[in-house]
């Protein structure tokens, strides 16, 4: 519930709403992954226009952007990303840079706490977790 009051309050900002009615009416949105494209499908349907940059089916670990993903980045209004962990979307910086990406920055992840693994923490290397 709380990202998605992130992500509304974002849509209706009034510097993005602002700048996508003097561009072309609807607010241009690029989501990182699909998952958080859905998200954004979700919340704002058809009064945005989505592009999403890793599929369904990608590794964004893997991923290279393509001077295509420079442009669409380029023109968006709003950019829903994840940045929880770097080595997810490490080619993002590099893609905001190159774009020249202006608009803003909806980190999906703000006030997401991860856990550790206590298993992962205290067992000796090539012991399996929960083994014995």
């Amino acid at each position: 519930m709380h990202r998605r009051s992130l992500l509304l309050a974002a849509l209706l900002a009034p510097g993005l709403a602002a700048r996508a009615r003097a561009a072309s009416g609807t607010p241009r949105v690029v989501a990182t992954v699909s998952v958080l494209g859905d998200m954004v499908n979700q919340i704002a349907g058809k009064d945005v226009a989505l592009t999403t940059i890793v599929g369904p089916d990608g590794d964004t670990e893997a991923y290279e952007p393509s001077a295509a993903d420079a442009r669409v980045l380029a023109e968006a209004d709003l950019l829903v990303m994840n940045d929880l962990n770097p080595e997810f979307e490490p080619w993002l910086p590099s893609l905001m840079s190159q774009a020249q990406f202006h608009g803003i920055k909806l980190v999906a992840t703000n006030g997401v706490h991860t856990l550790r693994k206590a298993e992962e923490e205290n067992t000796p290397a090539g012991v399996e977790a929960g083994a014995g």
